[in-house]
């Protein structure tokens, strides 16, 4: 969007357009309006039933008898992200008005052909104020807005004040005396931010596999391409491949784990990466990231929980083999990213936990200046690979502990489900519900997460974890998973 000042005016009623404007908006921002009241009347207390639908608006406030006025306005123009939003309203004072303060408060709805003193809609605390002198115009902080729509108003006047003050109502035969409001905004950011937050909503991505075919197979799974491909790389391979970079460019943020191991072979210590004896390797990955030139995800030895203690190093086929300390890890990876960022600036760093301890993850927390994002891997089990002790739980009872940590320590950065799933089981829950429940977990209960990527590898099944993750592990799963994917809170721009 252009962010230049626009002046975009919606004057409902005939002949408005020549309607003059209201002051402009500070710099930087962007205006909605003046737009014309489209109902408007004023109600008695000494007159209950009586609605007043004239060509004025009249207000008083004495114990012997008070005069509100109503006015309503229909808002269009302002953009879903804007922020900072505000009203001002114009009114255009009687010649043969009294001299006082006028009050405006946001109220309920109303029909200007039927509302009276008896059925008048409540009215909230005063947003603005104004002195008021005879045959002027005044302009009124009409308070904070939160977007476009419908915008009812009731005009006051201060408790006790005996002066009758009236104003020009949408009725009246000049046109640019009719009540109008304006609404003031700051235009939203871009669509993606530098570190590839979207502007709103979150990502969809998915771990799919890494063989020949299994992006484009698990896709028409989904019924949609994925915002983010996850893929994992031992110590020693060569990324973003070229079938990897394929992909980017039709789309796909890639989000490549750069693991401190060769898979099936050796452990790469934590404390011999610190103490700069992989530098070469190190600088090399630097270069093939800065080659490939566009922003993606990079994340280093994802789950460093499950590594923990004395390194092993050599060759150690295990998956689980220690690589060092909490310590020595934040130490890797603070080198890692001091080392690649100024070669690679389009990097933007994911650090992944497991998140099952949530005090125990942020132990390896290796500080705001080298991390992006913060995700964590929340999954439900549900009695599968001999937990036998888990019942079934929906995503946001397992993910909750790990975002609550994040709140509690005060971390900014923005969150990512790295690895997520769910076991498929219709004895204990429903896998279809826990995916369609997704979207709007996120809109309530998580707002502060940005990306959701499904662990949705297609491979024989690891042996003694017989869970079955897959999102179309039934034909219900996979109709759940469309349904979230389909969901527009997981459907945003990428530029």
């Amino acid at each position: 969007m252009a962010h230049a000042r626009r002046f975009v005016s919606l004057l409902v009623v005939t002949g408005l357009a020549g309607a003059a404007m209201v002051a402009g908006p500070e710099a930087g921002a962007e205006q909605t309006g003046p737009v014309v009241a489209t109902q408007d009347a004023y109600v008695i207390s000494t007159a209950t039933r009586t609605t007043y639908d004239t060509t004025e608006l009249r207000v008083r406030s004495t114990a012997a008898q008070k005069l509100q006025g109503f006015l309503r306005f229909d808002v269009r123009g302002v953009p879903a992200a804007a922020t900072s939003l505000r009203a001002t309203l114009r009114l255009s004072v009687s010649p043969a008005s009294q001299s006082g303060r006028v009050e405006v408060r946001t109220s309920g709805a109303f029909s200007e052909r039927s509302v009276t003193w008896a059925n008048r809609p409540g009215a909230s605390a005063v947003q603005g104020s104004a002195v008021v002198a005879p045959g002027g115009t005044v302009e009124l902080d009409a308070g904070p807005v939160t977007g476009a729509g419908v915008r009812s108003y009731a005009l006051t006047a201060p408790a006790g004040q005996g002066a009758q003050l009236r104003f020009a109502s949408s009725e009246d035969p000049d046109p640019a005396r009719r009540p109008a409001l304006t609404v003031t905004w700051t235009p939203p950011g871009p669509p993606v931010s530098d570190r590839l937050v979207p502007r709103e909503g979150a990502w969809w991505g998915s771990y799919p596999g890494q063989a020949a075919g299994d992006v484009e197979a698990r896709e028409a799974v989904y019924g949609r391409q994925v915002d983010i491909l996850h893929r994992y790389h031992d110590w020693n391979d060569t990324w973003p491949t070229a079938e990897e970079q394929g992909y980017a460019a039709r789309g796909r943020f890639l989000f490549e784990g750069w693991e401190s191991r060769v898979f099936g072979g050796a452990t790469i210590c934590w404390a011999d990466i610190a103490a700069g004896a992989y530098d070469a390797a190190i600088d090399a990955q630097a270069e093939r990231l800065a080659g490939f030139g566009s922003r993606l995800f990079v994340g280093f030895m994802h789950e460093p929980e499950d590594n923990l203690g004395p390194c092993q190093p050599g060759a150690v086929n295990d998956a689980k083999a220690d690589m060092g300390s909490a310590e020595e890890f934040k130490a890797a990876w603070r080198h890692i990213v001091e080392r690649v960022r100024p070669v690679a600036p389009n990097v933007v760093w994911v650090l992944s936990f497991m998140g099952h301890d949530p005090a125990g993850s942020w132990a390896l927390y290796p500080g705001d200046d080298v991390v992006d994002w913060v995700a964590w891997d929340p999954y439900n089990w549900a009695n599968c690979a001999g937990r036998a002790r888990d019942s079934w739980r929906s995503l946001q009872q397992v993910a909750q502990p790990m975002y609550a940590q994040l709140d509690a320590v005060g971390n900014t950065k923005p969150r990512m489900l790295g690895e997520f799933g769910s076991h498929d089981d219709p004895a204990m829950g429903s896998k279809e519900q826990w995916l369609r429940d997704l979207p709007a977990m996120l809109r309530t209960a998580m707002p502060k997460v940005r990306a959701v990527v499904y662990f949705d590898r297609v491979a024989t099944p690891v042996p003694g974890d017989p869970c079955v993750w897959l999102a179309d592990s039934s034909p219900q799963a996979r109709a759940g998973f469309a349904a979230a994917g389909a969901d527009m809170y997981l459907n945003q721009p990428h530029n």
